[in-house]
């Protein structure tokens, strides 16, 4: 299940102006009408979804709400217990988002635990983002900025099944990145930001942000540049319109162009009080109060302050605001030279700051009494001021300081973190490069093996060609010449019928040789007869064909098999040598028996013929008996042939090979 991300939950997130407005605006529903919504659905998966969507779009600032929604989810029935718990933590870590810090961590890391497992990207990101975000809200910068890094990674690496947008990191991010000071790092997010959006609210939104932090680096003209094009639009909702030129005005006025500041806050505040946006409307009234006041323009100050003493109170003002407003009204009324009310507001402004602690905002206030009482000839609560105002500045300077020193702490972890990952990809990035280089060396290597390789069975398949020709020269060349010069004699001597006849058989039983060996060299180079069975079964019938034709008894003494696959060269060598001592015995040994072994023994195959025949004398024997054309044929294959005979005591023929 995939949760849809609606641009008013895009809102949510860190666009707060915008969020308000959408909100007076959004169409309200109650649970009671939800929940009549859910029960006409059949799928329990689908009620699940429901409530989900439902929550997210209406009930994510009503944590009671959220609570009785995930009591429901609990009791339905059907839906996988993992992903039943997974929500129900998801809706618990919404409800305690604005209530309690740890407890929205706690229920958000169990949520996204199983989310992720369950491969429900959306709201998996969904709860990497609100962990992030509390624990930014706690001061822990560095587990929330780990967060937004790997949820960023998360999504880059499955971005065609993620619909949550990465915007929403990099924008949290630069928001972290501001609060620490880290300007330059705050100034990269918003850009990468502005990447991947194309909606011009949400571009101002992050342009704003992204010009305060080309303020804070001093860069005035770059943030007003930044800015500024958000002037152009037209559409932008209400709070964004005012935001924006609120920001400009703040920019303008510190390059000292009042009257350009003047004018955008005017705007601003115009803006903001024509569509009721009292959270940022009020602060929009005192700001273009005190410029007014800064020209000396006391009857329009005069102006706003009445504006402010009529407005109806608010549901909810920040004290900070309230401090403003009791400053800003105890200025205009000195202005006014009502030192009296002047100190009255600027009395109610410490109050306010020291029941909030906001002890930063009092040193003003305390020098504005002491030129009040200055000016009303009270010399000594002038000095008393003047000294409260000194020793509060000291103190905001002290707590600035152990603050700037804490962040700066925290800045240069956070940096260091980024060169950390930055020296950690540069090392992946030479790692590629290695292992391609590698990878390449691998390629090269293994394509010049397998160029040798082929070259030598080319070789070596050269060598066998030419073997089988020699082959074919030698064994069929004196018999064909025979054949032809018996031919030749059957023709001239045609009148002696005994004479042509003679020649004629002698030419028959040439070719027939002729033929066997042709047979038995296309044999020998059939690759469907390289097997040892098929060799074998060959050396058995023709000895047994030899040997019964010449009432020889005979035994084989063969293995059925061998480990060792048989090769061209190799067979036909050893069939040559085969035939040709079987040949041999059959014609001249005059034998009555003869024994055959050929067995494989370790890394060696070993062959023997031996008979009983008449023998003979090695040493007066003559060539042209076969015997070195065996020797030679064994050597080819890596072999050794032992002769043994001797007149009377027949002959014994032993070859041995090796496989190595």
């Amino acid at each position: 299940m995939k949760l849809k991300v609606s641009s008013f939950f895009a809102a949510v997130l860190f666009l707060l102006p915008v969020l308000i407005f959408a909100q007076q605006r959004t169409p309200s529903i109650s649970l009671h009408e939800i929940k009549k919504e859910i029960e006409q659905l059949e799928s329990q998966d689908d009620k699940l979804r429901t409530y989900i969507e439902m929550s997210n779009r209406y009930f994510r600032n009503a944590p009671d709400s959220l609570l009785v929604i995930a009591d429901e989810i609990n009791g339905l029935e059907g839906v996988e217990g993992e992903k039943k718990e997974a929500f129900i933590s998801f809706l618990n870590a919404n409800a305690y988002r604005l209530m309690n810090a740890d407890s929205a961590i706690f229920y958000a890391s169990k949520a996204s635990g199983i989310l992720r497992e369950l491969k429900e990207h959306d709201s998996y990101l969904m709860m990497e983002n609100l962990q992030a975000m509390q624990y930014a809200r706690k001061d822990q910068y560095l587990e929330a900025e780990s967060l937004y890094l790997d949820a960023i990674t998360y999504r880059s690496e499955l971005e065609d099944q993620i619909e949550y947008p990465v915007q929403f990191f990099y924008g949290n991010l630069g928001n972290l990145y501001v609060t620490v000071g880290a300007h330059d790092l705050a100034i990269e997010m918003f850009e990468n930001f502005l990447e991947y959006e194309d909606s011009p609210p949400n571009r101002c939104n992050i342009l704003s942000k992204l010009a305060n932090s080309f303020m804070e680096l001093e860069n005035t003209d770059k943030a007003i540049s930044t800015l500024s094009p958000c002037l152009e639009y037209e559409n932008l909702p209400p709070p964004i319109k005012a935001i924006v030129r609120s920001n400009l005005s703040t920019m303008y006025k510190q390059k000292n162009d009042i009257d350009r500041a003047t004018q955008l806050m005017e705007e601003a505040t115009a803006i903001s009080s024509r569509y009721r946006i009292p959270n940022i409307g009020n602060g929009h009234l005192y700001r273009l109060g005190e410029l007014y006041l800064e020209q000396g323009m006391v009857t329009k100050a005069d102006s706003v302050g009445n504006i402010i003493n009529t407005a109806p109170p608010t549901a909810f003002s920040r004290p900070n605001e309230d401090i403003v407003k009791h400053e800003f009204l105890s200025r205009l009324h000195f202005a006014k030279g009502d030192y009296e009310k002047s100190l009255e507001y600027s009395d109610r402004a410490i109050e306010l700051a020291n029941t909030h602690n906001l002890f930063q905002m009092m040193r003003n206030v305390y020098a504005l009494k002491a030129e009040a009482y200055e000016e009303m000839g009270d010399l000594n609560n002038a000095l008393v001021n003047e000294r409260l105002q000194r020793k509060h500045e000291k103190e905001v300077n002290d707590r600035r300081k152990e603050r700037n020193d804490a962040m700066l702490s925290v800045r240069y972890q956070l940096q260091n973190k980024e060169a950390q990952l930055m020296d950690a990809n540069l090392e992946i990035e030479n790692i590629r490069l290695r292992n391609m280089l590698i990878i390449v060396g691998l390629i090269l290597i293994t394509g010049y093996i397998f160029y040798r390789y082929r070259l030598y069975y080319l070789l070596k398949e050269e060598k066998t060609r030419n073997q089988i020709a020699r082959d074919l020269h030698d064994d069929l060349s004196g018999t064909l010449s025979s054949i032809s010069f018996f031919s030749e004699a059957a023709h001239r001597v045609n009148k002696d019928r005994g004479d042509s006849e003679r020649f004629l058989n002698i030419i028959t039983k040439s070719a027939v040789e002729a033929k066997e060996k042709i047979n038995d060299i296309i044999w020998a180079i059939d690759p469907s007869k390289d097997d040892w069975s098929v060799f074998l079964k060959k050396c058995k019938r023709f000895a047994a064909d030899v040997l019964d034709s010449n009432d020889i008894e005979y035994s084989f003494d063969m293995d059925d098999d061998f480990s060792f696959p048989v090769e061209l060269q190799f067979r036909q060598n050893l069939w040559l040598i085969y035939k040709e001592c079987i040949t041999n015995l059959s014609k001249h040994a005059q034998a009555t028996k003869v024994e055959i072994c050929l067995r494989e023994k370790g890394d060696h195959v070993f062959l023997s013929i031996s008979d009983d025949g008449s023998g003979f004398d090695q040493e007066s024997l003559k060539s042209g008996n076969g015997i070195d054309n065996i020797r030679y044929r064994a050597e080819q294959i890596q072999g050794s042939a032992d002769l043994k005979s001797a007149p009377g005591e027949g002959t014994k023929w032993t070859f041995t090979f090796s496989l190595s």
